[in-house]
């Protein structure tokens, strides 16, 4: 029988293979002359006086401000926490002296520091200034862990989150040389005008699709999306503020506190929950968009674009008031950024792709293998294509380093409580006893059980129904489209290369997880792979488009016209059964679910909170689904756990409500015999079912 011992055995084995195979082919290239050709791409300046004022100032300010934050929060972190702050404030402090003492009324000092800092920025491609922005960033991200602490509450909350957000500002402002500001800004980022229309457009299709009549698709507000609205509301109430620990279900409280802004804006509602779900959804169409066009052109990158845009699947992600649907998004950010930065040259991307890295994985836990998958593709670009590879070095290194400094507050808590870090993966691995179990129950090894489980997630992409979050009785995509699908995935491997690479990879990702966790295919495991299916859906189309106006150079705006036909075929398919046939039988969460709606609701219209007494054991509690905590925060409830076999004696106020589940409604007739002057009430469902009785006791 399999173990976990037995895994992490393996893991280590590929690992040892892959380090050996890379040795090798190092080796390779070093006798090949690969490596000691590769050249600079740019000429080695001595260090001049502008630029090391230019240095001397960074010094000065950033140490100043390093030391000032420091010290507002060394009194608030306990005494095993102040060695570390305290060696913030001296380095902080001694830059600052140091600085100081390089000017003097005659110019500047020699400056052995400032000599290294530059020579430095050359290897890396930008100033000496802006190295010390990237060594300062460092500082500042760890200051923001060590401000905001482990606890809810931070230890000095606007310390934590100033420190982080200028360490990002400085991996941004420091990682990419200023004259390649000056051309994106010249430029308008490089998008002419009439494409900022498009995408416009785009957002707002994306909007619509997800941003209205959220109250009625889905109809029921499930107890997930209710626990996390309970504890983003916490961030309102005072309870909580740190960012950089955990909320509700081991996720990262970051997503938690950004979306405390829209139930502040828009109340504890059904609708401050999922417009911020709709932002993140409408926002990953754009930058599916993005992705399309810099690796092919932008026939591709308008079909992907509404592929994603009208996929059943993303709309309803992009509907729901949890985390998952902010992986599609990072997942195209990275993507893009990599795949522009490798072909271009330009830094910039680079780094928006190493902030979107780290970003991602303060939300949903799909995105947290995306490291893996960056470094697997890393790699492999280095043994295909070294000399480039070694050209772009600055780049990755840049990258990761902006990657590394994002997460940084996060990392350093999750590994002071690994616990928390596994939890999510733990609920779901099948890895020990339950793959045993398995394996005995069908009589098969523990690996075909596994494989077996990475077959049915391969057949989710096309074939088989997803399930549990979100069990539309279809595969992800509809029939036409796991066509296109499919030929984009063969034309992919037919054609490989880093394009190939960067697309096939999160596929790849979700089929392998996939044979080690339940219930394959689980729909919320395929989000973080969508901006690459709808690109792999579009390619065909792109491919097709162009090969026609090669053989028809004329007939340019008829097979545009073709193309937009099959776009909006492939879109009314989904659109029409995610807003019309799907929701003829599918109820988000189940009937418990619908059951507290209706409570919740049913509450909502009371003029004053009321007093509950819930018969709902065993099925469910009040609060064993946090729907109506979470719409009816106001109402105090007690659940009666043990059937009631005499009148009770409860302290009744005014308003007082007892609610039946049909199970206990017999119970209903001591109540009313304890309280017989109270009135008698039966709520049903659209087919007549029982939902639950309301007795309201009057004292």
């Amino acid at each position: 029988m399999i173990s976990s011992a037995l895994v992490y055995l393996w893991i280590g084995l590929l690992l040892l293979l892959i380090v050996w195979l890379l040795v090798r082919r190092w080796r390779q290239q070093v006798e090949n002359g690969v490596v000691e050709t590769a050249v600079k791409y740019q000429p080695f300046f001595p260090l001049t006086e502008p630029a090391h004022r230019a240095m001397i100032a960074v010094q000065l300010l950033g140490g100043f401000l390093l030391l000032t934050l420091s010290k507002m929060a060394f009194d608030a972190v306990p005494v095993l926490a102040k060695w570390a702050v305290a060696a913030l404030m001296v380095f902080g402090g001694g830059l600052f002296l140091w600085a100081g003492s390089r000017v003097r009324r005659d110019g500047l000092a020699e400056d052995w520091l400032a000599q290294q800092l530059h020579r430095v920025g050359y290897g890396l491609g930008v100033a000496g200034w802006q190295v010390v922005l990237l060594i300062l960033a460092a500082g500042l991200a760890w200051l923001a862990y060590l401000a905001a602490g482990d606890q809810a509450l931070a230890r000095r909350w606007d310390v934590s989150v100033m420190a982080w957000l200028l360490a990002l500002v400085g991996c941004l402002v420091g990682g990419v040389p200023m004259a390649e500001w000056h051309s994106w800004l010249r430029s308008g980022l490089g998008i002419p005008k009439w494409e900022w229309g498009l995408l416009l457009a785009l957002f707002v299709g994306a909007w619509l699709l997800r941003g209205t009549a959220v109250t009625e698709f889905p109809n029921t507000f499930s107890g997930d999306e209710g626990s996390a609205g309970l504890h983003a509301a916490r961030f309102l109430q005072g309870l909580a503020d740190n960012w950089f620990t955990i909320g509700w279900f081991s996720f990262p409280s970051l997503w938690y506190a950004v979306q405390s802004i829209f139930i502040e804006l828009f109340g504890q509602t059904v609708e401050a929950m999922r417009y911020f779900s709709a932002l993140g959804g409408a926002l990953a169409v754009l930058a599916t968009y993005w992705l399309a066009r810099v690796m092919f052109d932008r026939t591709t990158a308008v079909a992907a674009s509404v592929v994603i845009m009208a996929s059943h699947f993303h709309i309803h992600m992009s509907r729901i008031g949890l985390n998952n649907v902010w992986d599609s998004l990072f997942l195209a950010v990275v993507l893009a950024g990599l795949w522009q930065g490798w072909r271009s040259g330009k830094r910039l991307p680079f780094i928006v792709a190493g902030l979107a890295l780290g970003l991602g994985q303060y939300f949903y836990v799909s995105v947290r293998v995306l490291p893996l998958l960056v470094l697997i593709w890393v790699v492999g670009l280095w043994w295909w294509q070294p000399r480039l590879w070694r050209r772009r070095l600055p780049d990755f290194v840049l990258s990761g380093y902006t990657a590394v400094l994002t997460i940084l507050p996060l990392a350093i808590y999750f590994a002071g409580h690994w616990a928390e870090f596994q939890a999510p993966l733990n609920r779901v691995t099948i890895i020990g006893e339950r793959l045993d179990s398995m394996a005995m129950l069908d009589g098969l090894p523990p690996a075909f059980v596994v494989l077996r489980q990475m077959w049915l997630a391969a057949l989710g992409f096309t074939q088989i129904p997803l399930r549990l979050l979100y069990d539309p009785g279809v595969p992800l995509l509809m029939s036409f489209a796991a066509s296109l699908f499919l030929i984009g995935v063969a034309w992919s491997l037919l054609r490989f290369d880093g394009r190939s690479g960067l697309l096939l990879l999160p596929l790849l990702s979700v089929i392998f997880l996939s044979g080690f966790s339940q219930d394959p295919p689980a729909s919320q495991r395929f989000i973080l792979a969508m901006p690459a299916v709808a690109v792999l859906v579009a390619r065909p189309l792109g491919l097709v488009g162009g090969w026609l106006r090669l053989l028809w150079p004329g007939g340019k705006m008829w097979i545009l016209g073709g193309t937009a036909v099959v776009l909006l075929w492939l879109a009314l398919v989904d659109i029409t059964f995610y807003f019309g046939d799907l929701y003829d039988s599918y109820v988000l969460g189940g009937g418990n679910t619908v059951v507290a709606n209706e409570i919740a609701e049913y509450l909502q219209t009371e003029p004053k909170p009321p007093t509950v007494y819930f018969m709902g054991f065993p099925r469910m509690g009040y609060y064993s689904l946090s729907t109506i905590p979470y719409l009816a925060p106001q109402v105090d409830a007690i659940d009666v756990v043990e059937p009631i076999t005499a009148p009770p004696d409860w302290p009744i106020g005014d308003p007082t409500l007892a609610i039946f589940l049909p199970e206990r409604l017999n119970e209903l007739r001591f109540v009313q015999e304890a309280y017989p002057s109270g009135s008698y009430e039966e709520v049903y469902d659209e087919e007549n079912q029982l939902l639950y009785a309301i007795y309201r006791i009057i004292p």
